[in-house]
């Protein structure tokens, strides 16, 4: 208990103080993104186009594979229903 009530007044003067200072706009200005901060971005935003670039690469071969194998398959079908079974 005696551990309690100063730690509650801290707290209490803390929200006090930084209430009043928010209601009077003291509150630093938000810091203005820096040149090197846009140009990190740009590089940042290339490397995702590329990215994209190269994703849409892969899937658009995965389609083709599927499909010629879908092709072969399909091509396969009448002469393995021709051929007598084994057993």
């Amino acid at each position: 208990m005696a551990i309690l009530v100063p730690s509650f007044v801290v707290v209490v003067a803390t929200v006090v103080v930084a209430i009043k200072v928010i209601a009077r706009g003291k509150l630093p200005p938000a810091a203005r993104p820096s040149r090197i901060d846009d140009d990190r971005f740009e590089r940042l935003e290339q490397a995702v186009d590329s990215i994209a670039i190269e994703v849409e690469r892969i899937s658009e071969s995965q389609r083709f594979a599927v499909k010629l194998l879908a092709e072969r398959n399909d091509a396969e079908a009448p002469e393995r229903a021709s051929r007598p079974s084994a057993s």
